[in-house]
């Protein structure tokens, strides 16, 4: 281990921030990983280098199930053989040195909300919990922040808050910040700062053979144009210095919940102000098809958020159209602050969104906007899936956020598909059953993917794309990483120079041929 330690301290690089030659191949001891009795062997070895706050926990322990369980288990189940749960950067790059001399599998745990079932790939090893790196210090001149890789939103959100200060960060708060912000990361925000990874100045990421690099447009540009869109592929954020804002106002909050048969006239309004060239930045669409039987006992309904970052008289003009829709239910929260913000739109930890040790799955369709017929026909297979006792908690997102932040980006500047900057709507149905049966899942996963054909039979001649977040596993490429040759090329070629023995290839991985 020590060798190797000394190895790190003087990795060369290229001028561009590429590896300069060929990582050696220090896995020649793969007797050590293949039976979890020599895994665990091998994993106390590195017991005496991590911090003092630093955990390894073993499956006969009294931590361990509960490390195990995740926001999408037990249809996500990496076998994982330890738990070293980190408390410094240093622990990081010591437990994946460990991993790469001994030829060992790992993966990176924060938020445990990814659904992709590439995840369950992972066929022995290393699960690497980073909830105690979950620091958030606004830096001096109050324009940044450095955030610890195992923050979770809830965290960075009040932590910023006390300072009067937001960032560009996901919806739900108990996923994790840099999960979503490697994949793009959709916020009530982009509309006026663009998506999270547009956000990132720079983040200090732990490579496959341990060695510690900061990315940023000055340093290693190329690895960090990759990180912004592909993140998962590439390395171990440890920490991250992100774009923090001043918070400017209150929000007024509509919740507008209409029944089906008003499909046909809602999603031509919801259209008209997303594509209107005075849409404000400070105004979010979003909502969900659920079950409410007490509204209506035979279908699903139409629960819908008008969100304005104002005052009540000031949104009135954007919720009008809505109103004459003509809703059920209408309740209206004014004065609402940027942390009572998740609870009012029902992202906060305690909503359904954050359950765990439930199997969940998504089938996500970006679009270039509401086709009725579209959403008629995936309405109809929603009701179908809902009306059966086993998924009849799932729901269908409906998210218009905003694009003018995220188009002002030059598309070219990250890895991020074109797809994604150019798409306004992301349509997922988030499907959750009890379990983990074979059959189930064959439903479920025929389910999503019905709902989501119907969402693309509606997008004419554009490219099929799937938020790589919301991917489950069964998309092509293409789908989820773009279209456009140059991009996949480079995404591919820097895949290869980075990480050529494809140590990070569990999360909707990136080929490096």
């Amino acid at each position: 281990m020590q060798l190797l330690l000394a190895f790190a301290a003087w990795l060369p690089f290229g001028s561009h921030g590429v590896l300069a030659y060929t990582l050696p191949d220090l896995s020649t001891n793969h007797h050590l990983a293949a039976r979890a009795a020599d895994l665990k062997a091998a994993a106390a070895t590195l017991q005496p280098q991590l911090s003092k706050n630093a955990e390894i926990v073993f499956p006969n322990d009294d931590e361990w199930d509960a490390l195990l369980i995740r926001g999408t288990s037990p249809r996500i189940y990496p076998n994982y053989n330890v738990v070293v749960q980190v408390a410094t950067e240093s622990d990081v790059q010591k437990t994946v040195q460990l991993a790469y001399q001994y030829g060992i599998p790992f993966l990176t745990v924060s938020g445990t909300h990814g659904w992709t079932k590439t995840l369950n790939n992972l066929p022995y090893g290393i699960q690497i919990n980073m909830r105690k790196l979950n620091t958030t210090v606004v830096d001096a001149g109050g324009k940044t922040a450095t955030v610890g890789g195992g923050t979770l939103q809830y965290e960075i959100t009040r932590a910023l808050f006390a300072k009067n200060k937001q960032a560009v960060t996901g919806l739900c708060e108990c996923v994790s910040v840099i999960g979503p912000l490697m994949g793009g990361g959709h916020s009530m925000l982009q509309a006026r700062h663009g998506f999270a990874l547009d956000n990132i100045v720079s983040a200090n990421i732990v490579l496959a053979n341990g060695t510690l690099v900061k990315a940023s447009s000055a340093s290693h540009s190329d690895l960090f144009w990759a990180l912004r869109g592909a993140g998962h592929n590439f390395g171990v954020v440890t920490s991250m210095q992100l774009n923090v804002y001043d918070i400017q106002k209150n929000w007024t909050v509509y919740a507008l919940i209409y029944d089906q048969s008003k499909i046909e006239t809602l999603f031509p309004v919801i259209n008209a102000q997303d594509s209107s060239p005075t849409r404000p930045s400070n105004l979010v669409l979003t909502g969900v098809w659920t079950r409410i039987p007490d509204i209506d006992a035979n279908y699903p309904v139409i629960a819908y958020t008008v969100a304005y970052e104002g005052t009540e008289a000031e949104a009135a003009q954007y919720v009008a159209p809505f109103q004459a829709v003509g809703p059920i239910v209408t309740q209206v929260s004014t004065n609402v602050d940027y942390v009572q913000l998740y609870t009012v739109t029902q992202n906060n930890l305690d909503s359904v969104a954050c359950r765990r040790n439930l199997s969940a799955m998504g089938s996500g369709a970006s679009l270039p906007s509401w086709n009725t017929t579209s959403a008629r026909a995936a309405f109809k297979v929603f009701t179908a899936l809902t009306a059966d006792a086993r998924f009849n908690t799932s729901v269908m997102l409906l998210e218009n956020y905003g694009m003018q932040g995220v188009k002002a980006v030059d598309p070219a500047s990250t890895s991020l598909s074109l797809e994604e900057r150019q798409f306004p709507i992301v349509a997922n149905p988030t499907i959750w059953w009890p379990g983990n049966d074979t059959k189930t899942i064959a439903e479920a996963y025929a389910y999503g993917e019905k709902i989501r054909q119907a969402w693309f039979s509606g997008v004419g001649n554009v490219n099929k794309h799937t938020y790589v977040n919301y991917a489950i596993g069964t998309e092509s490429f293409q789908q989820m990483y773009g279209y456009e040759d140059w991009r996949t090329k480079k995404l591919k070629g820097l895949k290869g120079a980075w990480d050529p023995k494809n140590k990070f290839g569990y999360y909707n991985p990136v080929p490096s041929k």
